[in-house]
């Protein structure tokens, strides 16, 4: 019997903050409970080109795409901008402003599934009091999409990846010119980041209770090229989370092209993952135009190329990432951050130890057993039975609506396949075809979002689009009230801590950490002496003697 799950829009109900029922602090106002619609898209698992290269010799790695795509938006009056002058499009308009749009792409390979962030961008018409609603929307989607991959393959290694790049807008066009938008820097951004994705550090790797022998299962990892692992050490969160899980400074490619069965000295181009729109990938894509290795391992150079599968000057990953430094994605200033979290089981590391020990025997066994099967002979034509014979038809010909025939690669439906595709209630997203999703994304980004009227007008077309394309009529999207009570209270500083419970804020006294410089024992007896003189001068009565005395000349009797 398969476990009930949470949907979607119960999990960002019960995440995002119902709103302060006291005000912190003098000057902080009470917050009000965050309020929006949630629109959820998403296309079936697809075959694709292989995430990994294949190493010299093996064959590519079979793996399935989908794509998940959310967005939340407010009411106009709701949004961010202060005075509003409410024209009638506005006041007729009921699908709000899109405020936060994510992107999540999901590799699935028989070793590991892997979650691409592979866009996330605001408008800035959401109100963002903290605690931040983008940070709790992102947190809360990726979380969830986790535990739905880990529910149906709970022997898999789950892997979220990500680079962080600041840039001032990835999906909605003309949202940097509204006023209202405040992109993060590349350092700021690096770190936001790394606190979205540290709570998944608290995963329950198997729902079982935990022993001390499986205490490792979850790991994050940052890597900036050009970053000592000191200098990494101020990006990671300091949280501290169960049976010691933490961040580790670097990159797990090493421990994940074991579970695939990879030897220890297989080619990097092997190991690095090539996501769309990725600064790896491009420069994975120079260093094989430069040797002549493409996809199709057609090579142009030499056969010796062809049998190492190896670049030039790139040997190993520690001297990828050295190179990575001087890209001009991550150089002139620019800071690139790279980020995993590893989600592991018992079942799956113990699958992974077998697997790289015994290599690609798995696949050479598969190979085997088919070529014996096909040498097989197949019984004769006298054993097989008999064909049916099927009966003659009669009685009344019912007719019937004809069918297309490969419906599900359309881009409208039936209403039956409706009732699959879509649960308002549960909250569960919108099923759409690859045709509708790519569609849907072309269109958001020829938008326009650069004023309330406008962004309005934007959301109601994007809306419209995504429902012509699944044959549904009017606004598909589910309602939602954030629910969580004393939501980010470890974020207040100390004095809205203190003036929310009616203590007196804790003065920081640092008159004991104050260090004197200490003096050598001659010097301490000079200094003394000094300071002896120095005070007897002070008071000492000035005289002067009789010589440095002018006395004023008397004049010359007449």
């Amino acid at each position: 019997m398969a476990r009930s799950r949470t949907s979607l829009c119960d999990a960002l109900t019960a995440a995002l903050p119902a709103g302060s029922k006291e005000q912190i602090s003098k000057n902080t106002p009470i917050w009000p409970a965050f309020k929006g619609k949630v629109r959820y898209i998403y296309t079936r698992s697809r075959s694709c080109e292989p995430l990994y290269s294949p190493s010299p010799g093996c064959d590519p790695e079979q793996t399935q795409l989908s794509s998940h795509f959310l967005t939340t938006s407010v009411a106009v009056v709701q949004t961010a901008k202060t005075s509003i002058f409410m024209t009638d499009l506005l006041n007729k308009q009921q699908e709000g402003v899109l405020g936060i749009g994510i992107e999540v792409l999901i590799y699935s390979t028989k070793h590991t599934t892997t979650l691409f962030v592979s866009k996330v961008d605001t408008t800035g018409y959401v109100v963002n009091h903290p605690p931040s609603r983008i940070k709790i929307i992102c947190t809360t989607f990726i979380k969830w999409l986790v535990g739905i991959e880990r529910q149906k393959h709970p022997n898999r290694k789950v892997v979220v990846s990500l680079f962080a790049r600041a840039q001032s807008q990835y999906l909605f066009p003309g949202s940097a010119e509204n006023g209202l938008k405040r992109p993060l820097d590349d350092r700021q951004l690096i770190k936001w980041w790394a606190k979205v994705l540290d709570p998944l550090l608290d995963t329950s790797a198997s729902g079982q209770p935990r022993s001390a022998s499986s205490s490792t299962d979850v790991c994050g990892y940052l890597t900036i090229p050009g970053y000592s692992k000191h200098e990494l050490m101020s990006y990671l969160p300091r949280n501290e989370h169960q049976h010691a899980r933490s961040w580790k400074p670097g990159h797990p490619l090493l421990e994940l092209s074991k579970t695939r069965g990879l030897p220890p000295d297989a080619p990097p181009r092997s190991m690095l993952p090539r996501f769309p729109d990725d600064p790896k990938s491009r420069f994975m894509q120079d260093l094989d135009d430069e040797v002549g290795l493409t996809e199709s391992y057609s090579v142009t150079v030499s056969p010796a190329k062809r049998k190492s599968g190896r670049w030039n000057n790139v040997r190993d990953l520690d001297r990828f990432w050295e190179a990575m430094e001087f890209r001009q994605e991550c150089s002139s200033g620019r800071v690139v951050g790279f980020l995993w979290v590893v989600i592991d089981s018992a079942e799956a590391s113990s699958n992974g130890e077998l697997i790289a020990e015994n290599g690609g025997s798995q696949e050479s066994a598969n190979s085997c057993a088919d070529s014996d099967r096909a040498a097989t002979p197949t019984p004769s034509a006298k054993s097989s039975p008999s064909k049916r014979k099927r009966k003659r038809l009669t009685g009344p010909v019912i007719s019937r609506q004809p069918r297309l025939k490969n419906g599900s690669s359309s881009l409208t439906a039936s209403s039956a396949d409706l009732d699959t595709m879509i649960d308002s209630q549960r909250g569960d997203g919108l099923l759409i075809s690859r045709e509708g999703y790519d569609k849907a994304m072309q269109t958001l980004l020829h938008l326009d979002f650069a004023n309330v009227e406008a962004a309005a007008r934007s959301t109601t077309k994007w809306v419209a689009e995504v429902a012509s394309s699944c044959g549904l009529t009017g606004d598909w999207g589910v309602d939602i009230i954030g629910t969580a009570e004393n939501v980010g209270a470890g974020d207040r500083s100390r004095e809205e801590r203190s003036a929310a419970s009616n203590e007196p804020a804790e003065v920081n006294d640092l008159g004991g950490m104050v260090r004197k410089k200490k003096r050598k024992a001659g010097e301490s007896a000079v200094t003394e002496h000094q300071d002896e003189s120095k005070a007897d001068a002070q008071n000492a009565v000035n005289s002067l003697n009789g010589a440095a005395v002018r006395k004023k000349p008397k004049a010359a009797a007449t």
